[in-house]
């Protein structure tokens, strides 16, 4: 009787632990159903960190929603929203620069966020910020950060050569002769250039060409129009840092070891380049990295930039995407985002200047002052940002000039009128 007594009990036990497997697998398949995940792509490492933290605590204040962080690299970035994007794959809210915000914004892939100032209030960034990311008078991004062209200087590499810092009414023959200091060599082999001669036309040569009073495209964005006297002598000027005088490595160098790898492990004393990557610099050289002002010719000019927070008209979650779009608008997005980068949001870039205070922060400071917003094109802006900065590194790995930007002239507006 005790067997069967026993067997009784343990034959209830299985029914109730099954009855209960069966319910908790039904709660977990509810629950999997009613959660909704937001896709968010962006192409910079550095933020990583600042992210999670974001992420993290809005998903806590919303429950049944999900971020999913994904980090595209700069050369697959853009081919990979190119294919996604219109098939509603790709993601739900995603970084987007000016140039690409060109071509973008008149597809009707991006959400149209005019109607959303309720949540987002745009009040709280100056317009400078959010009308790159306007069509036909209407917004569609959220401003996320900006950055300005700076000169990076290590600090050890300056004190070694017996050289004062760079301060903020040096000139191109201040560079240029800081430059020759710097540089190192062990016979025919350079174990240390003085700086990068860098053909970008955002950290490098349009900022020359700006200094040097010349323009980089019309004014109304038709034509690109470096070929003129104040551009070839720019150009000339940062091609012979590298082939004239070898203080600089050559554009085949700078890619087998990135530009920014270069001045990080020291073999490269002065880098121009945005403040988007400071963060970066300063971890890897920590007090020994310096920031200056960049040098001047006939003017003072650094190029200026900002990012938005864009979402896909696709989406198959517009009021989850509204809701994280109104946390990366807000002020505590701000606050954790200055870790990193200088926020559009007004008074983040006091935040940003604080977290780096023991940094010449004027020099950053000061670009407010004789800035130019990134020189783009009115139409394709995005292909003919990318067609010039690669016609531009051609140019860049002949000794001499010659007709090289009537060359790139040619092409990239070609591209332009396509």
């Amino acid at each position: 009787m005790k067997k069967e007594w026993k067997r009784v009990v343990m034959v209830c036990l299985l029914i109730s632990l099954m009855s209960t497997a069966v319910f908790a697998s039904g709660d977990a398949e509810k629950k999997q159903v009613e959660e909704k995940t937001i896709n968010f792509w962006y192409w910079d490492q550095n933020g990583e960190e600042v992210y999670k933290q974001m992420i993290a605590e809005f998903e806590a204040d919303n429950p049944g929603v999900s971020v999913k962080m994904s980090i595209i690299p700069w050369s697959d970035y853009w081919t990979k929203l190119q294919m996604a994007l219109p098939t509603g794959t790709g993601p739900d809210i995603f970084w987007l620069n000016h140039p690409n915000a060109v071509s973008y914004l008149p597809t009707g892939l991006v959400m149209n966020l005019e109607s959303e100032n309720d949540s987002l209030h745009f009040e709280n960034f100056n317009s400078i910020y959010y009308e790159p990311f306007m069509y036909e008078g209407e917004r569609y991004g959220v401003p996320i950060f900006f950055d300005s062209v700076i000169m990076y200087y290590n600090k050890a590499m300056f004190d070694a050569a017996g050289l004062a810092y760079p301060y903020d009414t040096w000139t191109w023959d201040d560079y240029f002769n800081a430059a020759a200091k710097l540089t190192i060599k062990d016979g025919d082999t350079t174990i240390q250039y003085g700086t990068i001669a860098d053909p970008d036309m955002q950290s490098g040569a349009s900022n020359f060409i700006l200094q040097n009073g010349g323009k980089l495209f019309s004014d109304d964005g038709s034509k690109l129009v470096i070929d003129s006297k104040e551009g070839r002598e720019a150009s000339q000027f940062l091609i012979d840092m590298i082939y004239k005088y070898g203080y600089s490595p050559k554009v085949s160098e700078m890619r087998e070891i990135t530009k920014a790898t270069m001045f990080q492990s020291g073999m490269v004393a002065m880098i121009t380049n945005h403040t988007g990557i400071l963060k970066q610099f300063a971890e890897v050289l920590g007090k020994d990295m310096g920031i200056a002002p960049m040098p001047m010719q006939k003017q003072r000019a650094s190029i200026y930039h900002n990012l938005g927070y864009v979402a896909s008209a696709k989406t198959k979650h517009p009021e989850e995407v509204k809701k994280f779009l109104s946390y990366l608008a807000s002020e505590r997005h701000a606050e954790i985002l200055s870790k990193v980068w200088a926020p559009c949001y007004t008074g983040g870039a006091e935040l940003f200047f604080e977290e780096y205070n023991w940094l010449d922060i004027g020099a950053i400071i000061d670009t407010v002052n004789y800035g130019y917003p990134l020189p783009i094109s009115s139409k394709n802006a995005g292909p003919v940002y990318t067609l010039l900065n690669n016609e531009m590194d051609k140019v860049f790995m002949q000794p001499s000039l010659g007709d090289g930007l009537s060359k790139v002239e040619d092409v990239v507006n070609a591209e332009i009128n396509k």
